[in-house]
């Protein structure tokens, strides 16, 4: 924290010393206020992209053409943008047009929400035009002027509110909300990826059984990919408990678990989620109504998929999420083997033993004697499982 600050007052003292205006503003003053831990600074300053690119010795033009420039400082970056308001919203995310201007309040003006809307310059004064701060006190969510034409400029706006609710745990303000409902199925002209970037973070919010019964009782699932085709199963949504989950392949299995999702592949690619994150969901879903403290799953799984499995287990069944972690970590520990590499035998020795042809079959014969090693059939001993692969032959 203490060095994000510090980059961020060398970028303002620079920029203040050629003459510009700057300020920390949006999420970080709003964080800052909450006592939140930050996760970046941006800057907004009165210098054109072209001048901020000549007072810094890094920087990387990332969003010119909107006035942003990435200012590196240490191995920290930092989005530096000039001052501008905007045109008509034309593709329901980017502006027709972008006009510079001077004026910090007015480039204030066009941000989405009011705690979203503050800034702070070097000295440690917060500039709050629109009533951030009182709606930080009063745990509101509101739109930056009105509603309804700050979501039709990008529909985006609206899961961001719903994703603010979730996350910090605070209430939609009455007419902000209001305008949330009315406006739910302009949602379909969102990109998923887009989509799946704010329901993801939901996902992780403290208020997610909440905002996820909204989601619901709101008729916002029928414009959000598949979760409308299970609204039978939503009520099961809000009694478990999000906040114990630590990854979000264990978020995305237990949302597909808890409603009854029988096509998990076609679930996420509708969602636009990666095939990696698909396969990892996949692995932690299938064993969800297994005992994953046997050593044949623990083996299967590996340690790290196990304890987010058995986490998972622990919410579906009421208890607390870490219970028994440590004890299912050890239990891995002692295992025999802890991958097929530490057999003592191979392909090699198995075709020898069988005196037969090479085929698939060797795979099968590997996955039986790891089931064995790892249930303690057999122990880990070349003799020992050839002998024991041997006496197949007479079955």
């Amino acid at each position: 924290m203490k060095d994000l600050f510090e980059g961020a007052q060398y970028i303002m003292d620079r920029l203040e010393e050629a003459g510009f205006q700057a300020y920390m503003v949006g999420g970080c003053i709003r964080d800052l206020l909450l006592d939140r831990k930050m996760g970046d600074i941006d800057i907004a300053t009165s210098a054109l992209p072209v001048e901020v690119s000549s007072l810094f010795p890094k920087t990387i033009p990332v969003g010119i053409e909107h006035g942003t420039v990435i200012v590196r400082h240490g191995a920290v970056s930092y989005e530096v943008t000039t001052f501008r308001k905007e045109g008509k919203y034309v593709d329901r995310r980017h502006p027709s047009s972008v006009e510079y201007i001077d004026s910090l309040e007015e480039d204030l003006a066009r941000r989405d929400f009011t705690i979203n809307a503050m800034a702070m310059d070097r000295f440690g004064t917060i500039y709050d035009p629109f009533g951030g701060r009182q709606d930080l006190q009063n745990q509101l969510i509101k739109t930056v002027g009105n509603p309804v034409k700050r979501f039709l400029e990008d529909p985006l706006r609206i899961m961001r509110a719903l994703r603010f609710w979730s996350v910090i745990g605070f209430s939609l303000e009455t007419q902000t909300k209001m305008a949330c409902v009315s406006l739910s199925k302009e949602l379909r002209e969102i990109a998923v990826e887009r989509l799946a970037v704010e329901f993801t973070k939901l996902l992780r919010g403290m208020d997610a059984p909440i905002c996820l019964a909204f989601i619901f009782e709101e008729g916002f699932s029928s414009s959000l990919p598949e979760l409308e085709r299970y609204k039978d199963r939503a009520d099961s949504l809000s009694s478990f408990g999000w906040t114990g989950l630590e990854k979000d392949e264990e978020r995305w299995a237990a949302l597909l678990f808890l409603l009854g999702a029988s096509d998990l592949t076609g679930f996420l690619k509708a969602w636009k989620r990666s095939n990696a994150l698909i396969r990892e969901v996949g692995l932690l879903f299938r064993f969800l109504d297994k005992d994953v403290r046997k050593p044949v799953y623990l083996y299967e799984l590996g340690e790290e998929r196990a304890v987010s499995c058995l986490r998972i287990r622990n919410l579906l069944q009421g208890k607390k999420a870490n219970e028994e972690l440590s004890k299912l970590q050890e239990s891995y520990r002692r295992l025999p083997i802890h991958s097929r590499k530490q057999l003592a035998v191979n392909g090699r020795d198995i075709v020898k033993s069988f005196e037969r042809e090479k085929g698939p079959w060797i795979q099968e014969i590997l996955g039986e004697i790891e089931k064995g090693v790892v249930e303690k059939t057999v122990q880990n001993n070349k003799e020992e499982i050839l002998s024991w692969v041997r006496s197949w032959k007479g079955k």
